[in-house]
């Protein structure tokens, strides 16, 4: 439904304007560190120059089209989501607590990236920033006797919109769409006429100023229909018949959706209830809401797709190491969606996951290498065997899930420590196994030589260039997610869910315990087996050095700390961990070996100390902190947090057999006469 809004309908009134204020004032000052404080105004003012000015321009033209598409794609989605939460706020959050969230979760890791020039790193002392921040806020919150949130609106009293309510919506949608464009519009220009008056700035970036001044206002008010678009599909809404009318006699409307919808609600438990009414319209935290979060995804696949064009404009020099780093912390990804299959779907500790990792690293290094001949007297062509890696990778999974198989068949009757100690020894077992293999795996001296994958159009990829890797490990995490989402959403997926609850009850329910713990274990071996073809082929050479049984414990953390079950949690958890441990840990040495830099200072103190010597140690201490305060995980499921956190609240409801028989209550339940 659209709705046609003149020049007296985008002036606010007087509650409107209030709104305004907030969300503006919360949404600006990030876009506007972005812009100006980072390097959102170079990329915009390099599309423009090589528009209008070719020659003046640096970058080549594949360049400049992805970066304007992710300039577009970026200011786009930030004023239809300014849109969207002006239309869905309840305008029950206060002002101030909004402004602290943006400043904290938004504007800091923004500071802290361009302080440090590193994404890692400015990423990772978020998490040391945002629990002292939740600590102290706490505090406050005890001292002042202060409740953060308003209690729930029950679910008999949620709001139903009709036709004149849902076009109120859609007018402040589009009013906080044009007018958060036209206040980013003003502060540009100002912005722009400071860089004119004060330093160099090309007269033909000018035209662009006036351009934008002009199109942003425009812009907005488009783009606020799309956030109505968004806020509409979460309301609750009368629905009439095809004549216009619910009952065709009166015009009185039918709301058998607002009833169909309650009954959903009010078929769950009492938490769950809740948790899905959030979500509606009007919200109390629409920039955690799912709607928000479409626009979050949004900007997040424009800067991961376009990241190697961005990365030399935002970081300056070094983006082939960023990039390789990047495509190491693709496959702990891999890894940890694996994993979290086993562990967090089916419920089964795995302490040898490393196992299968190695499976699939020797895998393809045995077949497309130099050593496939030195084995079989076959002789290799370096430009057609490469084209092998692909098959590989499909057969170098199989092959993960075939010993998968086989660990899983030995442990079925095995539950909690000794499960772990079975998967413990296998994991200790093949590294050992393929390290004395000296004839086919040449031992410690491990496989080199390992080709690179061919792909059309692409005449060589290997150590020269890693932006091939970073797209292949898109790529390949990208058809990961979906597979796992289909695993967990299918019949398979909530088998693995009720083993894990309760598997006496799931065997009782008809669940095949045998069959669904294999399936576990091999889907996880699955995902494995890629990320190990996927290593052996980006490092070039396979060596048992690669594959430490205590590497197992690293990917069981990833799991563990970004939420068990939780497919965004386990991604972020991998990163996590591997920006911390395999990262910033692993730099401290380097770090501290700067005189420029406080950490110098102890090395002077204690000459003889490294911070190699307690890497492990402070790791430690950063997971049990993390388990402390956040044992569901940085992201957990719902089921995980409905278990930890809502239980002691859920209701008890009384049915037909709690009253004693014999009793008035007893007989008036079941109508005895």
């Amino acid at each position: 439904m659209l709705i046609s809004v003149n020049s007296r309908n985008l002036m606010p009134d007087r509650d409107e304007r209030v709104l305004l204020l907030k969300w503006i004032v919360a949404l600006l000052v990030p876009v506007v560190a972005f812009t100006f404080v980072w390097s959102g105004e170079e990329i915009v003012n390099q599309v423009f120059l090589s528009i209008f000015s070719p020659d003046a321009n640096s970058y080549d033209t594949l360049t400049i089209i992805q970066a304007t598409i992710f300039i577009v794609l970026f200011y786009a989605s930030v004023i239809a989501l300014a849109g969207y939460a002006i239309a869905a706020d309840s305008g029950r959050q206060s002002i101030l607590g909004l402004w602290l969230d943006v400043l904290v979760f938004v504007l800091v890791p923004l500071l802290l990236i361009v302080w440090t020039s590193n994404l890692l790193i400015g990423l990772t002392l978020c998490a040391i920033v945002w629990p002292v921040y939740f600590y102290v806020r706490k505090l406050v919150r005890k001292a002042l006797h202060y409740t953060p949130h308003p209690p729930p609106v029950p679910l008999k009293d949620l709001k139903v919109f009709d036709a004149q309510q849902q076009t109120a919506l859609m007018r402040r949608a589009v009013v906080g769409g044009f007018w958060f464009a036209t206040a980013f519009a003003v502060v540009s220009l100002i912005a722009d006429i400071i860089f004119f008056l004060t330093g160099p700035f090309p007269t033909m970036l000018l035209i662009w100023v006036i351009l934008r001044t002009i199109l942003l206002p425009i812009v907005g008010y488009f783009l606020g229909h799309l956030g109505s678009a968004m806020a509409l599909r979460r309301t609750l809404t009368a629905k009439t018949n095809g004549n216009g009318n619910g009952d065709g006699r009166n015009g009185t409307k039918k709301v058998s959706s607002r009833v169909s919808r309650r009954r959903q609600l009010q078929s769950l438990s009492s938490s769950r209830a809740q948790e899905e009414s959030k979500d509606l319209v009007p919200n109390d935290l629409p920039l955690r809401s799912n709607g928000a979060q479409r626009f979050y995804l949004t900007i997040l696949v424009a800067f991961v797709l376009f990241y190697p064009v961005l990365d030399p404009i935002l970081f300056g020099p070094g983006t082939a190491g960023r990039l390789s780093g990047y495509g190491d912390a693709g496959y702990y990804i891999i890894l940890a969606l694996g994993l979290n299959i086993v562990v967090g779907f089916a419920g089964l500790l795995d302490l040898g996951y490393v196992a299968f990792f190695a499976i699939g690293a020797y895998a393809w290094g045995l077949i497309g290498s130099t050593q496939f001949t030195a084995l079989t007297n076959i002789p290799v062509n370096p430009q057609i065997w490469p084209w092998l890696f692909w098959p590989m990778l499909a057969g170098a999974a199989l092959i993960a899930v075939f010993w998968g198989v086989v660990l899983g068949v030995p442990t079925l009757r095995l539950r909690g420590d000794y499960l772990a100690i079975v998967t413990l020894g296998f994991g200790e077992i093949i590294p050992i196994f393929f390290l004395e293999l000296d004839k086919y795996t040449n031992g410690t001296n491990g496989i080199p030589g390992v080709y690179s994958p061919a792909f059309p159009g692409i005449a060589n990829w290997s150590s020269f260039t890693p932006v091939p890797y970073y797209y292949l490990i898109l790529a390949l995490i990208a058809l990961l997610i979906f597979v796992n989402i289909r695993l967990r959403d299918s019949r398979l997926g909530r088998a693995w869910v009720a083993i894990r609850e309760d598997e006496i009850a799931a065997s009782s329910s008809g669940i095949n315990l045998v069959n669904t713990k294999l399936f576990a274990f091999g889907a996880g071996a699955f995902f494995a087996g890629i990320a190990g073809a996927y290593h052996a082929a980006k490092l070039g050479v396979v060596s048992p050095d690669n594959f430490s049984p205590q590497d197992s414990t690293i990917y069981l953390a990833m799991v563990v700390i970004g939420g068990l079950g939780s497919i965004p949690g386990v991604i972020v958890g991998a990163f996590a961990v591997y920006a911390l441990n395999l990262f910033v840990l692993a730099q401290l040495d380097a770090i501290a070996s700067d005189p420029s830099n406080f950490l110098h200072g102890i090395l002077q103190i204690f000459p003889s100390f490294t911070f190699g010597d307690i890497r492990n140690l402070i790791f430690g201490i950063i997971l049990v902190i993390v388990m402390i305060f956040r044992p569901e995980g940085l992201i957990p499921s719902a089921r995980r947090r409905r278990e930890l956190h809502h239980a002691e609240t859920e209701t008890v409801e009384v049915g037909a057999l709690d009253p004693l028989p014999g009793s008035g209550e007893f007989e008036a339940v079941v109508r005895v006469e």
